[in-house]
């Protein structure tokens, strides 16, 4: 939860301090290794997409979808899409659905290709968005 919280390179877990830190704290303490941390939050994932599909598929209103392009301090371009929807406590709610690096050119037919793709992505399992 940490590498994800704080936006930490997998690698993070295989740092010399962090595990002499994890050590003095607990000496029976396994660190685990950068591939098991991939494992363990790519499939942390998996589970709340499913979760999320399941959330969605029970909204008692309409679903909007939105996009947007940001770029980041090292001028990656990246595309994102969210949920909108009125919970059943007549909350808003939004939910990022998916998310990729986006490389020039932005133009629209690149982002239309991205966004379709985000939406197959959630149609294969279930039909949210007819």
């Amino acid at each position: 939860m940490m590498i994800i919280q704080h936006d930490l390179s997998f690698s993070f877990v295989e740092y010399r301090r962090f595990r002499e830190l994890i050590k003095y704290l607990c000496l029976d303490a396994k660190v685990p290794s950068r591939r098991a941390c991939t494992i363990y939050i790519n499939n942390m994932y998996e589970e709340q997409k499913i979760i999320l599909k399941s959330v969605l598929s029970k909204v008692p209103s309409r679903i909007s979808l939105t996009s947007d392009l940001w770029t980041s301090f090292a001028t990656e371009g990246y595309i994102y899409l969210t949920a909108h929807y009125v919970d059943e406590n007549w909350k808003l709610q939004s939910k990022i659905l998916n998310f990729c690096h986006l490389p020039p050119p932005h133009f629209g037919a690149e982002m239309a290709k991205a966004i379709y793709e985000f939406l197959e992505d959630w149609e294969i399992e279930q039909n949210f968005f007819p």
